[in-house]
Formats: C-alpha cells, sequence, structure tokens
C-alpha cells in the first residue's frame, strides 16, 4: 500500500506570499528589515523570548552559542547519546571533546546521575548541552543546580522544542542560552533555519556580529567600510526565509493546539495496552509534540506493518555511540533506547481519525 498518512506534513501559512512579494518589491532578499521583524516577533515570551538571533539553521544556532558563551577551545561539552549529530558536531566543530551522557528511557532526556558521575571523574567540563527529546522538557531546574555548582554553560538544544513548558513556565523563563530550529519539520516551518536566544541584550549583539562573520557596521564611514574585531561565521538567516517564518508565526497557536489534541488522542489511546510511551515524567512539564515515540520490543516488524498500513513512521535517534564522534563512553540505556524507539506522526494536517487508525494498527501489531 502507498504511504497515505505522512509522519509530517509541512503546511506554509498563505501570507507567506504577502510577506514575499514584499520581500522581492524591496530589491533586498538577504539579511535586512524582515528578518529583524521575524526576530522581534519572536521575542514574545510564549515563542522563544528574551533576545533571539536569527540564523540560517539550528545546527548554526548551536555553533554561535558555544563561540558567544566563550565555551574554552579543547576543554570537554557533556552531551546526551540520544540526540541528531548536529548536537555534537557542533562540540567538534568548536574544538572540544564531547562526553556523551546517558538518558532517562522513560523521557528520551539527558539523565543528571549520569552527568555527575561524568563530572566526577572528568576534568576540563565547561558546558553541557542538554535536547528537549521531541519537545520534552529536561530537568531546567536540575540543570540549572548543576550550572551553579560546577561553574558550567548550559546551552538548551531546543529544536523541537516550540510550545514545550516545564514546571508549567514557558521554555523562554529558562536562564540559560537557547538554540532552536525552524527546519521542514519543525513547528516553525521555513526549511532551514533557526535562531539562538540569550538572557542578555550584549550577548545577542555580539552573536549578531559573529553571525556574519564577525563584521562590525558601527564603524562604518566614507573611508572604512566596516570592522571586524573578532572572526565570525556566515549563519544570517536571510529576508525570505524570515518572511516565511513571520508568517508562521500566525498560524502556529492553532497548530499548536492541533498537536496538543492528537497527543491526548494517543495516550488516551495507548492507555491500558501495551504501548510503552515515551513522555513527560514531571509534574507541570509539557510536550511539545514535535514527535510521539513509544518504545516497542519488535520494532522492525511493527515498522514493516505500518507502511504496508499506509503509515509512515520514524525513528529518532541513533545513539551518538554509533557514529565517529571520539567518545567512547559506555552508554547502555541510550543504545537500548535507540534499538525500541518508533515515532508515530503527528502533524496539524492529521485528524484524530487517522490517529485512530495509526493507534489501532499499533495495539495490533503488537498483540
Amino acid at each position: 500500500m502507498t504511504t497515505e498518512i505522512h509522519m509530517y506534513r509541512p503546511q506554509v501559512a498563505q501570507r507567506s506570499l504577502a510577506l514575499l512579494e514584499e520581500v522581492f518589491e524591496s530589491g533586498w532578499i538577504g539579511l535586512g528589515p524582515m528578518t529583524e521583524q521575524f526576530e522581534e516577533a519572536l521575542a514574545n515570551p510564549e515563542l522563544v523570548g528574551k533576545h533571539p538571533v536569527a540564523v540560517n539553521s539550528g545546527t548554526a544556532a548551536l555553533h554561535l552559542a558555544l563561540m558567544v558563551a566563550n565555551v574554552p577551545h579543547g576543554s570537554t561539552v557533556i552531551v546526551p547519546a540520544n540526540t541528531f549529530i548536529s548536537t555534537a558536531a557542533v562540540v567538534l566543530q568548536h574544538q572540544c571533546r564531547v562526553a556523551l551522557a546517558d538518558i532517562e528511557p522513560t523521557t528520551g532526556n539527558i539523565d543528571l546521575e549520569s552527568v555527575r558521575h561524568i563530572l566526577e571523574i572528568e576534568s576540563g567540563v565547561r558546558a553541557i548541552i542538554p535536547v528537549h527529546y521531541a519537545g520534552i522538557p529536561c530537568d531546567i531546574e536540575g540543570l540549572s543546580e548543576l550550572a551553579a555548582e560546577h561553574h558550567l554553560v548550559i546551552i538548551e538544544d531546543c529544536a523541537h522544542a516550540v510550545g514545550a513548558r516545564w514546571r508549567d513556565h514557558t521554555m523562554s523563563e529558562s536562564p540559560h542560552i537557547q538554540a532552536y530550529s525552524f527546519h521542514a519539520t519543525k513547528a516553525i516551518a521555513i526549511g532551514e533555519g533557526g535562531c539562538v536566544t540569550f538572557p542578555d541584550p550584549e550577548s545577542a549583539k555580539r552573536a549578531k556580529r559573529l553571525r556574519r562573520l564577525g563584521i562590525d557596521m558601527s564603524t562604518r564611514s566614507w573611508n572604512t567600510p566596516y570592522d571586524i574585531p573578532e572572526i565570525g561565521c556566515k549563519y544570517n538567516m536571510g529576508d525570505v526565509a524570515a518572511a516565511i517564518g513571520l508568517a508562521q508565526l500566525e498560524t502556529l497557536p492553532e497548530n499548536q493546539r492541533q498537536r496538543q489534541a492528537i497527543l491526548g488522542r494517543y495516550r488516551d489511546n495507548f492507555m491500558h495496552t501495551g504501548v510503552t510511551q515515551v513522555a513527560e515524567a514531571r509534574a507541570g512539564d509539557l510536550s511539545a509534540g514535535f514527535a510521539v515515540p513509544i518504545r516497542v520490543q519488535s520494532r522492525e516488524t511493527l515498522r514493516k506493518n505500518l507502511h504496508v498500513a499506509g503509515i509512515e513512521t520514524e525513528i529518532y535517534f541513533r545513539s551518538l555511540s554509533d557514529f565517529p564522534i571520539g567518545s567512547t563512553r559506555p552508554v547502555p540505556r541510550a543504545r537500548r533506547f535507540a534499538e525500541e524507539v518508533l515515532c508515530l506522526p503527528i502533524h496539524p494536517g492529521l485528524t484524530l481519525t487517522d490517529v485512530d487508525y495509526i493507534s489501532e494498527q499499533v495495539c495490533k501489531n503488537l498483540e
């Protein structure tokens, strides 16, 4: 059977066309006024808040965060084993060493006991990049305590986390640097893009220089076009992407309501069944619903049968211990999780009838 229910189905807001026309008519399609408008809109505390700096990918956001946080070259950065390669790749690109932490199987998130163990036996740890897996919030309070105790930088990988809440707080209420992705599969779907938020305006100002090769236009004169006080990267967003992003923000609240309805329906359908759901474990936490992860013993068989039934699924993620990132630390829970996890479809175009069908097929194939 041809796949009929897709894992993701990005929907671009109709107003994008009008905003894109505005950009094209302006004669300026690179980094410009539309990107600034997008950043101002993102600063809403219910979105990403704080001081957002728009960039061309979530990976760029993570790397820029390491640069602005002054994480020393040659130091060690702790990363959870259950994440996309970007989270570790930026550490290596920043000339640091990766130390893999194991995870909590119930949430898929970084395990703080594993982090504490690493801090006890490793010297030179200067930062942690926790990941809000599938939009399920990490223990931000616990991470903040570790940061204060060990003088660590925390950079939250929020690629999945637009719309999540931790202990009844918006994500923007976290005191840490946060990196977001606006990839085509994400809640704010631009195609490629992202942003990094900072607690203070000075860090954001520096990030805006570094995202465009470190160029400082404030010194511009008839004789001096610009200055470069420190070398940066080519990470800036352009106005074409920003126009699409600005339009997506208008439909985001309704899309988030639909995601929550879909998540709730899955959970109701799987209650009192043999399906092991990966979900929030702390009171007041709310998943953003980037994906619907479950854990199963016979994943390959289930995935093939769902494919035959016209249902697309995805595996998030292979353990980072499988890849050449220079970390040999054992992460048994993350490895087992990677062998069992299967993510089910979720997107605003999915109907509750679709969710019921998917749930029925999952339960039927686990009997």
